[in-house]
């Protein structure tokens, strides 16, 4: 059964062209889904719904199969969502009181909240940020204690928006290693980008958004066989689904070698279309 699940789901902003268009989605326990798409496409508008933040205009989400928005408020505390922004989400006056929010929000006691301040410090590397005020860090610092504000009441779902944006290498190695170990805790992980070759390696369900529709799900697995073992090198994911499309290297190289072909031809024609009009140029004036 499903943790979280999206039913047909439709959004729009305005009366305009939807959002999204009849998205069906579903993701279990231990599941890590990576969600890519062009910017714009819907990513974080699709979390925002999951989270029960936004509203479908259409269909429903579901959490462990039941309406998410009938299990609000008490179902927020099994979602933690990481905005793509993280200084939509930070206000308090130090990076401690930052972490503890939620905790204190739930009546945790005091003591029990600095225990677990303290450990998801520790696990995002934090610890000596405490003290500080949020706002004069680094964005990618920001992002992590953003983070850490929602690892710390343990949800069962993560919707992490642009999780790797604006980390340098140790800081992406640091959200590597939390989202394999909630993984493992059986957690349900769905992280959208725009740059799925920054997230692909963690995920064991892929997903692609574009035009509102979910074009494509298929297991890190299924991306890995059939041509795409035939070269060792590694292939951008832009590349890799059109390569699927097409059906092989020898397809994209028929397709290049046709456009070539076309565009050549035009550029001859319109070369000699060129020297014609200078002849009857030079033609003209000579009379």
């Amino acid at each position: 059964m499903p943790v979280i699940e999206a039913r047909n789901v439709w959004f729009s902003y305005t009366r305009g062209e939807p959002v999204l268009q009849g998205i069906d989605f579903r993701a279990g326990p231990g599941e890590v889904v990576a969600l890519a798409g062009p910017t714009g496409c819907g990513k974080s508008t699709f979390l925002l719904l999951l989270a029960g933040l936004l509203h479908p205009d259409q269909g429903e989400v579901l959490l462990d199969g039941r309406p998410l928005l009938k299990q609000m408020p008490a179902a927020r505390k099994r979602i933690g969502i990481l905005f793509q922004n993280p200084d939509d989400q930070l206000f308090n006056p130090t990076v401690y009181d930052e972490i503890a929010y939620a905790l204190r929000s739930l009546g945790i006691p005091e003591h029990e909240v600095r225990k677990r301040v303290q450990e998801t410090a520790e696990q995002l590397g934090l610890q000596e940020l405490l003290d500080r005020p949020p706002y004069k860090l680094s964005v990618g610092q920001r992002r992590l204690v953003a983070l850490a504000s929602i690892l710390v009441y343990d949800p069962d779902v993560l919707l992490l928006d642009e999780p790797t944006a604006n980390l340098d290498r140790h800081g992406v190695e640091v959200v590597t290693r939390m989202v394999t170990r909630a993984a493992r805790q059986g957690k349900t992980v769905i992280m959208a980008s725009h740059d799925l070759d920054a997230i692909i390696e963690l995920s064991t369900t892929t997903c692609i958004l574009q035009e509102g529709r979910l074009h494509c799900a298929a297991t890190l697995e299924a991306l890995r066989t059939g041509f795409f073992t035939k070269t060792p090198l590694p292939i951008p994911l832009g590349l890799r689904l059109l390569l699927n499309m097409l059906g092989g290297w020898d397809k994209l190289a028929d397709v290049i070698r046709d456009v070539s072909k076309e565009f050549h031809a035009r550029l001859g024609a319109d070369k000699k279309k060129g020297i014609d009009q200078m002849q009857s140029h030079l033609d003209s004036t000579s009379m």
